[in-house]
């Protein structure tokens, strides 16, 4: 009975925390092919929401609902554009949550993979390490008829 109860316990806690991304994988996901982008994204709880495409550029809007309690639910969204000029290509990743914690840790990561801050304002905060750049924004966003939420955003490009 106890090695069930043991079990479940660590299937529950990699359950609630497998839809949260680390700057390792915001880094890696800077350099990969689109396929293994959605491969690895899919692997983490996201799901392609929207995919928008232009003339010179591809954007991928993903989302991760992750249920906390009974009241309590949150919303992860990862967008990357890979942009195209000639034969060069660009891309720009922005991984958004609205969980102060989620926010608190990815910074602690930053600072441990070797990133240093680099300017700040009020609320934003850039960090760099040799060719990364990682911008935190800290924005308020209101929904229309709903109370005012705190969102964290992590961008970074090549």
């Amino acid at each position: 009975m106890k090695i069930i109860f043991a079990v479940s316990v660590c299937f529950f806690f990699q359950v609630a925390f497998a839809q949260r991304l680390d700057i390792n994988s915001l880094e890696k996901l800077l350099d990969v092919p689109v396929r293994s982008a959605d491969t690895l994204l899919r692997k983490s709880g996201f799901n392609l929401s929207d995919k928008e495409t232009g003339k010179s550029y591809i954007n991928y809007y993903y989302t991760s609902y992750e249920r906390k309690d009974l009241v309590n639910h949150l919303l992860r969204s990862l967008s990357f554009m890979d942009v195209y000029s000639d034969s060069d290509t660009s891309r720009l990743i922005l991984y958004r949550t609205y969980d102060e914690k989620e926010e608190e840790d990815l910074k602690n990561q930053l600072l441990a993979n070797g990133y240093q801050l680099f300017s700040s304002t009020a609320n934003n905060f850039i960090y760099k390490k040799e060719n990364y750049t990682i911008t935190n924004k800290i924005t308020v966003k209101t929904a229309k008829g709903n109370k005012p939420l705190t969102a964290y955003e992590f961008e970074l490009g090549r």
